[in-house]
């Protein structure tokens, strides 16, 4: 596997965590334990930089943006020092996926027998069991899936997350990368609709990680402040169509009725109206 690792950089997004408590650098760790030093990189979006400790097996580059420009410059960033590295694949993750020992392994296995694709993804369950990525991708909305077999899908079809994409460096800048304005929610939509255009496979290896989400107790305003990541990221993802903006309206609007109806606060219709509508106009100007 040395030639798959030395081909390799692992790409970690932190915000507000450690490395050390990151469940994906946890993972990271275990899974590489007595092999060649793998190249990581770090960008932390933290309010304030970290110090990072010396790992033996694996090269750690680290970048601190104290303005927290998001995942989708965080993951361009990384790209973009993966090549000057005349690296061949990136892996990118968030700080909380739990990945198995055998990833890497499942990668490189699933390489050698397709080597027509570009996109390697593994299945990502929640604690309850639920399948959180793939899913399947109808009208700009994810859908969680009950059943999806390994092998090869269609991305017309299916998408993946963001965290646990291994993703061929030339394939990613062929597509366009991520887009730097979609900072947090719906960046791996934005990925996809990009990464499809020239590439319309991906294959789902045999490897299962746990993905730690969940919004059960969330404070209000904590959900406030998603919420507007999540109305700026509807805002700025590429739309090509009337269709396509009159869908992510819908989209944003019932999730501010979702919100009013569990927290009882008009303060996510305001956001709608404020931090969406409005600017969608001006937009559209």
């Amino acid at each position: 596997m040395n030639n798959f690792i030395e081909s390799l950089c692992v790409i970690v997004v932190l915000y507000k965590n450690t490395l050390e408590e990151s469940d994906s650098f946890k993972s990271i760790l275990k899974m590489n334990k007595n092999g060649e030093a793998l190249s990581v990189y770090i960008y932390d979006n933290s309010p304030y930089p970290q110090k990072i400790k010396k790992y033996d097996n694996l090269n750690i580059y680290y970048t601190h943006d104290e303005k927290n420009s998001g995942i989708s410059k965080a993951y361009n960033s990384g790209a973009k020092f993966a090549k000057e590295k005349e690296k061949k694949w990136i892996l990118v993750l968030d700080q909380d996926t739990k990945l198995p020992d055998s990833l890497l392994n499942e990668f490189e296995k699933a390489i050698k027998k397709h080597s027509n694709i570009f996109l390697f993804v593994p299945k990502l369950v929640l604690r309850d069991g639920r399948i959180f990525s793939p899913f399947k991708y109808r009208f700009k909305r994810g859908f969680h899936l009950k059943k999806i077999d390994s092998g090869i899908h269609r991305l017309t079809e299916y998408a993946p997350v963001n965290s646990g994409m291994l993703i061929s460096i030339q394939a990613f800048f062929d597509s366009g990368g991520y887009n730097n304005k979609v900072k947090l929610d719906f960046s791996d939509f934005q990925f996809i609709e990009r990464f499809r255009k020239k590439f319309f496979k991906f294959c789902l290896i045999e490897a299962e990680c746990l993905q730690d989400f969940s919004d059960d107790n969330i404070s209000v305003s904590s959900q406030i402040n998603r919420f507007k990541f999540f109305c700026e990221g509807a805002l700025n993802i590429e739309k090509h169509s009337f269709f396509d903006k009159l869908q992510y309206h819908m989209i944003v609007i019932t999730r501010a009725v979702k919100l009013t109806i569990r927290y009882k606060k008009i303060i996510f219709f305001v956001i709608y109206f404020r931090d969406f509508f409005l600017n969608s106009l001006l937009i559209n100007k």
